[in-house]
């Protein structure tokens, strides 16, 4: 039996990211998440102490608002500069705020299971993590 190669089967073949260049676009946009996350926080303080518990908040939603936003607009800032970007499995980009809000509760699970879901990429045929594998999306070179 022959296995088939995506041009076989019609499909255009993927220019799949390399692993380093999906790390280095992750820690980019830690990187801005976190300033944008400590601006708000300092600004919160300086409110008042009662606003203290504001801070976990107003950094979860910086983290929900970045990254639906900038997933669904088929590539955050960090992938920007290593020239890579999302597309759905199906070939559609961008890839919606739908699957972009998808792809980022997929990160807190790949997160919250001793990080195996970022870790998965390694072994995946097709470089997906498993918030690839939820939200139905490759990160592709652009």
């Amino acid at each position: 039996m022959e296995t088939e190669t995506a041009g076989e089967r019609g499909e255009p073949p993927l220019d799949l990211a390399s692993v380093g260049s999906r790390f280095i676009g992750y820690l980019i946009d830690s990187v801005i998440v976190g300033v944008i996350g400590s601006i708000l926080s300092y600004a919160s303080m300086n409110v008042g102490e009662t606003l203290g518990g504001i801070n976990a908040f107003l950094g979860f939603l910086v983290s929900v608002g970045y990254y639906t936003y900038f997933f669904g607009n088929g590539q955050t800032p960090g992938m920007m500069a290593m020239k890579i970007k999302l597309v759905g499995t199906d070939g559609t980009y961008p890839i919606g705020y739908g699957k972009g809000f998808l792809r980022w509760i997929g990160m807190g699970i790949s997160t919250a299971v001793i990080l195996l879901g970022y870790l998965w990429i390694l072994i995946d045929k097709k470089k997906q993590g498993w918030h690839d594998k939820i939200a139905g999306t490759y990160v592709v070179n652009a």
